[in-house]
Parts: structure tokens; sequence; C-alpha cells
């Protein structure tokens, strides 16, 4: 019985987030994307086949590790994930990736009626490379993909461009929403201003980059990243502007290879740091950067630039990520895939000071467009948008 005077408070509703992990960067999203849910009356729990490798402590929002099988050698193909009908049937709400890497969702998709009473798409929304290097196995998955995104609820994309994609192919306007995929920036800027100076300066001493214009590199060292081809645009920097070093942060099946290369143009001042993924190892080497550049993929690294007011700089390529529609002529600078082209391109913005401080500004009030937890409320509106329409 209804006390007196009360009002009956509305029940929650189970959401269950489908992902193949949870890398490092996510963790602070889910644990700000529980919160704003609890208050939507949102029971948000996700479903996931590892957690970070790096982490210390255990991420501050319900998730549950299902064993999984890979399928061939590589981890990034395809897999199956156990145990996942069971653990998010008699879910209300459904939010799986858009893709088909993990073989569980498409069967998952065909029995969604007995599962959940919504299901919802999650992801990049347009496959960029495969528009851009078609072969008959990329059209089949880009078909089947198109085939269930649209006999679901609805689809939240990373970025406005992904949504668009598909209004222009028909979809209806509040059938796909973006969110803004991001990272923690106020905890990238918090720690960046806990270092000492003192730290900087003994950190740039011992890197023989003191009085130095320096370049920052960060993500995995895998072809797609075209890191070589950046090594090479700086042999030809040094030339011209022999003032300048390179930090390279991150790690991968190209690292060797990398260093080889690097020391086969003779370069000095290139700095293989090696993956680091705590904020805290970060940020000094982000601090100390004046310039960040990725010639080939770029992905959420612009984020984490922009939260310590590093323009980017790189080039037109097929491999970038839907973030790249963060890049603009006031932020940074997209120069054509040439490695004369890309170094031509940096050194006048160390000559320019003005210009470059122009552009530092600008990357730090796209950071501030790029919260965490603005995105975090856009994807619970989001999932109560669609759930709404079902």
């Amino acid at each position: 019985m209804a006390i007196e005077g009360s009002e009956a408070q509305p029940p929650m509703r189970k959401v269950s987030i489908i992902q193949r992990e949870i890398p490092h960067y996510r963790v602070r999203f889910f644990e700000e994307l529980y919160a704003q849910g609890r208050l939507q009356e949102l029971d948000i729990q996700v479903y996931t086949g590892a957690l970070p490798a790096q982490a210390t402590s255990s991420p501050a929002f319900p998730y549950q590790v299902l064993p999984v099988r890979h399928f061939g050698k590589m981890k990034s193909g395809s897999y199956w994930m156990y145990g996942l009908e069971k653990a998010i049937t008699g879910s209300d709400i459904v939010v799986a990736p858009q893709e088909l890497q993990c073989l569980t969702v498409p069967y998952l998709w065909v029995r969604r009626k007995r599962i959940c009473k919504t299901w919802i798409w999650w992801g990049h929304g347009y496959n960029f490379q495969a528009s851009v290097h078609p072969s008959p196995a990329t059209y089949t998955k880009e078909a089947i993909k198109r085939f269930m995104t649209r006999r679901a609820e609805g689809l939240i994309t990373y970025t406005a461009a992904g949504a668009d994609y598909w209004r222009k192919r028909g979809l209806p306007e509040g059938y796909v929403i973006p969110y803004y995929n991001t990272i923690d920036v106020e905890g990238l800027r918090k720690a960046g201003a806990e270092i000492p100076k003192g730290q900087l300066m003994e950190l740039s001493r011992k890197l023989g980059i003191e009085g130095k214009r320096v370049l920052l590199f960060s993500g995995r060292l895998y072809a797609e990243k075209k890191v070589d081809f950046l090594l090479k645009a700086f042999a030809l920097l040094k030339k011209s502007y022999p003032n300048v070093a390179l930090l390279i942060i991150g790690d991968g099946k190209e690292r060797a290879k990398l260093e080889q290369v690097a020391k086969q143009l003779e370069l000095r001042d290139v700095h293989f740091l090696g993956e680091l993924v705590d904020s805290k190892e970060t940020a000094a080497y982000f601090s100390l950067a004046d310039l960040m550049v990725i010639p080939g993929l770029v992905g959420l690294a612009i984020v984490h630039g922009f939260a310590y007011g590093l323009p980017l700089v790189t080039t037109q390529h097929d491999y970038h990520g839907p973030e790249i529609e963060y890049l603009s002529t006031d932020n940074g600078i997209i120069t054509e895939h040439d490695e004369e082209d890309l170094s031509k391109a940096i050194a006048p913005l160390f000559i320019n000071q003005r210009r470059y401080e122009t552009m530092c500004t600008a990357a730090t009030q796209s950071a501030e467009r790029l919260l965490l937890s603005p995105s975090a409320q856009r994807f619970v509106r989001a999932i109560h948008s669609l759930a709404h329409q079902n």
C-alpha cells in the first residue's frame, strides 16, 4: 500500500551493453554513463570479453566478463561470447556493437524479440575504410549490417557524420542519434595540472629536448598509423628546422621495424616511450609537447591532444576514424599524404608564433565541446528516445 502523500517511483529499466572489451579510455565513460543512467531510471550493465589489462582497480560500474572464443590467430577477428544470451535475456534494452566480429550478436539479434523489448545499435555508423577499399567480403558484411541496422529500434553513432550517413539513406531523423565519442578531458587536464614544473624540466633535460619544439605521436604502432611515414617526414623537417624533437607514445608489432627505420635515417631526437595508458604517466609528455602529429589513422587521440591544447597535424588518409570530424582548419592541419607536404606544414607553425597560439586556443576550445559528462548525457537521452519509440 502506498504511503499517503508519496508518489510511486518508476521501476528501473535494465540496459545491457555488449562490448568486445573495455579499453582503458572507456572506463570513465561507462562510469559516467552508469551514474547518468541511474538518474534516468536506467540500470546499465556492461557485458564484455575483457577488462583493461593495466587496470589497477575495479571499474565503478556493473559489468560481467564472459568467456570468449576467438576464431583465427588475430584477436581483432571473429569471436564468440559464451553465456551472453542468458546474461541479457529479460533486459528492457540491449545496446549492441554495430559490427560483425562478435558472431554472438547477429545470432541474438535474430532472437531479439525473445530477449528484450528494445534493440539499439552503437557504432561508428559509417565504415570509412569499406567505401574506399571495397571487396566481396567487405561488401557482404556491410550489406548484412545495413539489413540488421534498419530492423532494430535505433542506432547511436559516434559523431554527426555517422548519423548523417544513415539519414541520407532513408532512416528517420529520430532513429539515429550521435553522442560525440570522447574521453575524460577533465581528468586529463587535472593530471597535467598536478605535475610539478620541476618534474617537467627534469624530464626535458633527461630526454635532451630542452629548448626544442616537440612533436608528439600517441597510439598503437601498427601499419594504419603510418609512423614510418612520420619518421621520414620528420627527417625532412629536421633539414629545414633542426631544433625539433619527436616523442612516440605507444607499442605494437611495428615497433622494432620503426626503430630500425629511425636508425637507418640517422635520426636524433626521436624517443620511443612505449605503451603508457595511465593519464598520470602520459600527462608529462603531453605537457612537454607543442604539436600532435598522426599521419595515419586518427581516432580518440585527437581529443587527448586537444585536452592539452595541442593542435593536430595529419594527412588525407583512407583509415581515419569518425573522430577526424573534430578536426578543423582552426585547431589543426590536414595535408596531402605526402612526406614533404607534411614536413612543410609543420615548420611554419613554429615560425609564426601568433598563428600557432591561435590554433592552440582553438584546440582547447574544441576540448571544451567534448567533455565526458555531456557525452554520457547524450548517450542516455538517445537510449530513452529510441526506447520510447518502441
